[in-house]
Parts: C-alpha cells; structure tokens; sequence
C-alpha cells in the first residue's frame, strides 16, 4: 500500500539509524552545501577548488609516500579554464541464485566481469570569474562517448543564487553515486538522465533551494507545451540536514508526480542518511510506488568509511508481498588524496519470479578523480 508521509518520515528519520551512499555522506559529515565541492550547485559532477584541494587536507591517506608524490598536480589551465574527471572501474561477481513458486524454479548462474561504470570529464570556463560560466560533462568509456551536462551558468544576481540554462541533471533528492540505489532507478533522477530546460536556485545562509522546468523527454527535444518541474530544498543546521523533493511531469499520457523528504544526522564518526519517495503515476498508466533508502556511514579513521545502506523498493500499491529490498554493506578507503579502493557485499530480494534481483553481488572498485 501507498505509504503516508509519516510512515515516510519515520523511515528517514529512524531507519537513518543504518544507511548512506558514496561521496554525499562526506558533504553531510561535513555540513557542507553540494555547491561547496561541486560547480554543479545540485551535487556531482566537477570539484571547485574546495572540493579539489580537500583531500588533500582533510584526508589522511593509506598510501602516504604515493600521495606526497601527488601533491603538485593542477588542474588548472590558465586564469580561466578548469578540467577534472572521474574514473571508476569493477570487478562484479554475480552469485547464482535460486526460486521457486506455484512449482517452478527460478534461477540464474554464477558470473564475474570486469567493466568500468564511469568515465567522466569535466571542463569548465570561467567566462567572467564568479560570474558566468560554460561547464561540459563528457562521458567517455569503452562503451562509447556521449553528452551528459553542457551548460551556461549565471551566479550572483541576485546574491547566493544562480540560473542554469542547457543540458543537466534535474535536481531531485540525494544525489547518490550509486544508480542502482532505488531512489535513483525508480525515481528516474539519476546519471543516465538529463534533460534540456532552465534551472534556478537560491543558497542564502543555511538553506539552499533549486527548481528545474525542463522539457521531460530525457534529454530530447519537445513536441508538446507540457513541462516538467524538479525541484529540491534543504536547511543546514550543525549537526541536521533536513529536506524535501518535488517532481512532475506528463509525458505519453501519463501524468507523473514525485514527492520525497530526507535528512542526514551527524553523530561524531557516525553518519545517518535516509530520503523517502512516493511516486504517483495516472492517466494511461495507473501505478503507486513507495521508495526508501537510508544508510549509515562510519568514519573509522581519516581515511577509511565503514558504510551499510538498505534500499526498498514497494512497486504496486494493491499488490501485496511484490516488495523489493537490497542491503550493502562494506569498505571505502582513501589510497591517496585522488584514489579510493572500495569493497561491497550487495544482498538482494525479491519476487521468486525475479533471478536477477534475488541475485547477491561482491563489488571491488576502484576509484580516481580530482
């Protein structure tokens, strides 16, 4: 059944008590704003200067000698040109699965792979310093090259705010590096889907709020005057991040509407994150889903993150025992202030009729970026 709000906001706000994803649980830990380490002021993406010389300041790496090494690399170009990239590469171990329902089985076999899940550049041009900018997000990976941000960036007029005009990702929600994440695959505000449209938003003090209007064919061009609208908003306080999503769309005759809250608590080493989505959907597809996600994050030196996540996944509101779930628990270390190695046991459940979401999962990656 379709959850309340709630039931929602006690998920985020005790179940917060097990969960949090990759690089946002370092921004909550911190008390940071997004804009803080990224030029995108929603998160991801390409490190301002901050985010590009923390590591190498508040991170105490594993491999010292390697990172001392490191310390005189630039990433800038002259007075105005700025690059930077991310680079992520796995070994994914597949383990075989097996279920059985009304007398038939369900299975799927063992696999291991290599891949590489990302392989981002970044250039920015600062136009008029502080001012106006053009940003460029490239993806380039074996698996073929393609566009994910290209956009024209307007900052301070007025003060603390901001309007973006171009290809982007849509603000919603936590930005999690991790797509596979429910709130980020079902929502469908994740790295794979941009749109064409206008962004603005506003950061005064502690609090910061962004709306998108864009055109909702993911990345497309329109052939209709129906829009979509993003938006998120969060409050800052020392120890509490508290905020809230809003989305909706119609595209195909389907009208779309998403609504989620989450927070994030700092309890010295201990990090608590959660967000709570209900998504709506009416007209020529009628469908009620719930989607919740919270983490924990531990910081067991500076420079080494000890993290279990949960997400959940209830797909149809009138169906019963139809729900999704998936638990990772693991290691993410600092090798130098630009490498992480991290290690991952994913445990999945779902329907018996499902081998792939019932199929467990031990991820080993690594990690570079500056």
């Amino acid at each position: 059944m379709l959850r309340s709000p709630a039931f929602a906001l006690i998920i985020v706000l005790v179940a917060t008590a097990c969960s949090v994803q990759a690089e946002p649980y370092i921004a909550f830990r911190e008390g940071l704003k997004c804009s803080a380490c990224h030029v995108n002021q929603t998160g991801g993406g390409m490190r301002t200067e901050y985010g590009f010389y923390f590591p190498q300041t508040d991170i105490q790496p594993l491999l010292g000698q390697l990172s001392e090494s490191s310390a005189d690399f630039s990433n800038q170009v002259g007075d105005n040109f700025f690059f930077g990239a991310d680079f992520v590469a796995v070994e994914e171990t597949t383990l075989a699965s097996e279920a059985r329902h009304a007398g038939q089985s369900y299975a799927r076999d063992a696999q291991s792979t290599f891949d590489i899940v990302s392989g981002n550049f970044y250039i920015e041009a600062r136009l008029a310093p502080e001012k106006l900018s053009l940003y460029f997000d490239e993806t380039i990976t074996p698996a073929g090259a393609s566009s994910r941000e290209a956009f024209l960036m307007l900052q301070g007029t007025p003060k603390s705010s901001y309007l973006k005009v171009g290809r982007m990702l849509l603000p919603y929600g936590i930005r999690l590096w991790d797509d596979a994440a429910f709130i980020r695959q079902v929502t469908g505000f994740n790295f794979d889907n941009q749109d064409m449209g206008v962004e603005i938003g506003y950061a005064p003090g502690r609090t910061s709020f962004s709306v998108a209007v864009s055109n909702g064919t993911q990345g497309g061009r329109d052939n209709n005057t129906g829009k979509q609208i993003s938006s998120v908003g969060s409050v800052y306080m020392k120890y509490l991040i508290v905020g809230g999503s809003f989305a909706m769309n119609e595209s195909r005759g389907i009208d779309r509407m998403l609504l989620g809250p989450f927070a994030s608590l700092r309890l010295g080493p201990l990090t608590l994150t959660g967000e709570a989505d209900w998504l709506s959907e009416s007209g020529a597809k009628e469908q009620d889903q719930f989607i919740a996600y919270a983490s924990a994050n531990y910081w067991l030196r500076q420079s080494l993150n000890f993290r279990i996540a949960f997400d959940f996944l209830d797909p149809y509101d009138e169906i019963e025992e139809d729900e999704r779930s998936r638990v990772v628990v693991g290691l993410e270390g600092f090798l130098t202030p630009n490498l992480t190695a991290s290690a991952y046991y994913k445990h999945k459940k779902s329907i018996p009729q499902d081998p792939e979401g019932n199929a467990d999962i031990l991820s080993l990656s690594l990690h570079t970026f500056f």
